[in-house]
């Protein structure tokens, strides 16, 4: 008899945003930004426990109201503005095993900024994630002509700018950002490389690549999908 593997999604919703307030429950679509991921999380079959940490009992009411549990409430030291993710996982597996729970043996990390997902591509890499058992990332494609500052000066990250001013983006290796979902095994330690040195990917249409910062985007992305509802149809949790 195959072992049951227990799996979470974890949406982490941290309540001091510096840059918009209380931006995880921002209204988008007529529903706060964090309840897009908790809806998504469950129409994922694979999924057995959808789990919010956050630092807010504003917050955990509407998990709760929404599906997801909050059995305990993120500390103060997961919820500073340069925490980190390893903070978070580390304050969540100290938390389960004073609780005299069993932990996850692995997660889907659902960051609640990004409302937008495609079912079908989380099932595909949930597969694949089955098949390799190392660490999946959804990533959008982007413009891998990337530069930094160094001493008020632009400095280019890409070595095709090597001896040039300018290349073409089809002349250089693709560039993706991550953040948008992670599949990983949930670490038993504190560990600042949880996701391994080894990474594979699914990329998502480029229409889920809405990663909410300012209410200025809310607004656009908003208008932009109330404009074209047929396309952006099967990306939208709101319920």
């Amino acid at each position: 008899m195959k072992k049951k593997i227990n799996f979470w999604a974890i949406i982490p919703a941290r309540s001091g945003s510096k840059g918009l307030k209380n931006k995880n429950i921002k209204p988008f679509l007529g529903i706060p930004l964090l309840v897009h991921s908790i809806n998504f999380a469950k129409k994922l079959k694979f999924i057995n426990k959808i789990i919010l940490s956050t630092d807010s009992n504003k917050y955990k009411q509407i998990g709760i109201k929404n599906g997801a549990e909050v059995p305990f409430l993120r500390s103060k030291k997961a919820s500073l503005s340069h925490s980190m993710e390893e903070d978070v996982l580390e304050d969540i597996r100290i938390k389960i095993l004073k609780n005299n729970e069993k932990l996850p043996d692995y997660i889907l990390w659902l960051r609640p900024t990004c409302p937008l997902r495609d079912l079908k591509l989380y099932n595909k890499a949930y597969k694949k994630f089955n098949k390799t058992r190392k660490s999946i990332c959804v990533v959008s494609q982007t413009d891998p002509r990337i530069f930094v500052s160094k001493n008020n000066k632009l400095v280019a990250l890409n070595k095709n700018f090597k001896n040039k001013s300018m290349v073409r983006r089809q002349d250089c290796k693709p560039a993706f950002k991550i953040f948008y979902g992670e599949f990983f095994k949930f670490p038993k330690k504190y560990n600042k490389m949880f996701l391994g040195k080894e990474i594979y990917f699914v990329e998502q249409d480029e229409l889920c690549n809405i990663d909410i910062d300012t209410e200025k985007q809310i607004q656009i992305s908003e208008r932009i999908i109330k404009l074209n509802k047929k396309n952006y149809a099967r990306f939208l949790h709101t319920s």
